[in-house]
């Protein structure tokens, strides 16, 4: 075999070699995971409204119930309608049928608390005085006009109460110039009706 002939051989060999090694790199390197498969897996982004948290439920503060979002100008104004209707019923009297005042004050029980209706008791000795006696003489009742006094706390309803004397045909016989300033506190009982806790009175002439 002659020189030339050789060195052709040593030349195939040498880039049939080369072709093969390039060969190899690619199938190796197209085995090998691509720049997005080695990226780690991500979850989808959720939207803004999922990441905005959920509010909190409603709850009551310590001390604080469910009536207090209430308006209290209508709570002032149930107060105020009791308290006259209370006042009302304690300066109508009957003195041809009323031992004393405090008979009045008796009748208005049903519009009180238990507790206060009880501690109410009548004295023992009757009215007495001129405008008392004289309208016993005519025959007489009181016919009260009432009216809540604005200058009282939150807490308290004040109610004046004047009244006339009235006979049973309707003529006035007396008219008194005293009048009483009621001092009313409440409470709402279990069953949710308003009722008279305490009060009070003064005579004013």
């Amino acid at each position: 075999m002659s020189r030339n002939a050789i060195i052709a051989i040593i030349v195939a060999v040498l880039v049939l070699g080369a072709a093969g090694g390039a060969f190899a790199f690619d199938a190796v390197s197209s085995n090998e995971p691509t720049a997005e498969e080695t990226t780690p897996a991500q979850t989808a982004t959720p939207s803004p409204s999922a990441m905005q948290p959920e509010p909190p439920e409603e709850t009551l503060d310590d001390g604080q119930d469910e009536g207090q979002d209430e308006d209290p100008l209508a709570d002032r104004e149930a107060m105020e309608e009791l308290g006259m209707e209370v006042a009302e019923i304690m300066t109508t009297w009957d003195p041809n049928e009323d031992f004393n005042r405090t008979a009045a004050e008796m009748r208005a029980a049903d519009l009180m608390t238990e507790e206060l209706a009880d501690s109410i008791t009548a004295p023992e000795r009757p009215a007495t005085g001129a405008e008392w006696l004289d309208a016993a003489a005519a025959g007489a009742t009181s016919q009260p006009t009432v009216k809540p006094n604005r200058a009282t706390s939150n807490e308290v309803v004040s109610i004046e109460a004047t009244w006339v004397w009235v006979s049973e045909n309707g003529d006035v016989v007396s008219n008194p110039t005293e009048r009483r300033l009621f001092f009313f506190n409440f409470e709402q009982g279990d069953d949710g009706e308003l009722a008279v806790s305490d009060y009070s009175y003064d005579t004013v002439d």
